[in-house]
């Protein structure tokens, strides 16, 4: 459990800075221009859709007020060898972290880059600048919205024009691109999860029955 906690802190320091680092370049490079060919269109959705976004919201405040009970046992659990990071934190040789800088850069370039890339395949793509940001905006926006990976209230600044006016194939572009950033991932870590662990498991686990350690152990 330490051991995962520091890989874990490490990957999420380094995620941060290149976060805010690449953020602020594409906010100081893109961000006029976006809002130019993307704002009156957002303005004009969120007027129609409010309702839409008000249950998004609600949705997702109920949802994590709800999963909130299931974390705080496992905080408890994780409290002491948390406890412990920062020991084997300033043991640890600095070439890991300096050696996640570019992987992080590689991770956030990618995932930035598939919307781009699937609004390149119609035949009137939207203008580079403004897809890079919009795809920047819709992805990390997701950090912050209450409801699991921004499900619904992203789907609407989609569809709002904050990645363009895409026409008839924006349903298509939605679908391929949230199964590329969003729906492998869940894919995998559930067959990875019931191929380890097993059903009985993680249906404990989803009951909010955590198990011990022994037993994630075999």
């Amino acid at each position: 459990m330490t051991a995962a906690l520091v890989g874990i802190t490490l990957e999420a320091i380094t995620t941060r800075l290149v976060l805010f680092a690449a953020g602020g370049w594409l906010i100081w490079r893109y961000a006029p221009e976006w809002w130019q060919t993307a704002g009156p269109g957002l303005r004009a959705s969120a007027m129609r859709a409010w309702p839409w976004v008000a249950l998004a919201l609600v949705v997702g405040v109920l949802i994590w007020w709800y999963t909130r009970g299931l974390v705080s046992p496992a905080g408890r659990r994780i409290r002491r060898p948390a406890r412990r990071v920062l020991v084997y934190l300033r043991r640890m040789p600095r070439w890991p972290l300096l050696a996640s800088i570019p992987l992080s850069v590689a991770a956030m370039g990618a995932r930035i880059a598939f919307l781009p890339v699937l609004l390149l395949t119609l035949p009137d793509p939207p203008p580079l600048g403004p897809m890079i940001f919009g795809s920047f905006a819709l992805v990390y926006s997701q950090m912050v919205l209450p409801t699991p990976s921004g499900a619904g209230v992203v789907e609407l600044g989609f569809l709002g024009g904050a990645a363009g006016q895409l026409g008839e194939g924006e349903g298509r572009i939605l679908l391929a691109w949230r199964f590329y950033t969003n729906g492998i991932g869940v894919v995998v870590g559930v067959w990875l999860a019931l191929k380890i662990y097993g059903w009985p498991l993680l249906r404990r686990v989803l009951r909010g029955k955590l198990p011990q350690v022994r037993e994630l152990n075999g």
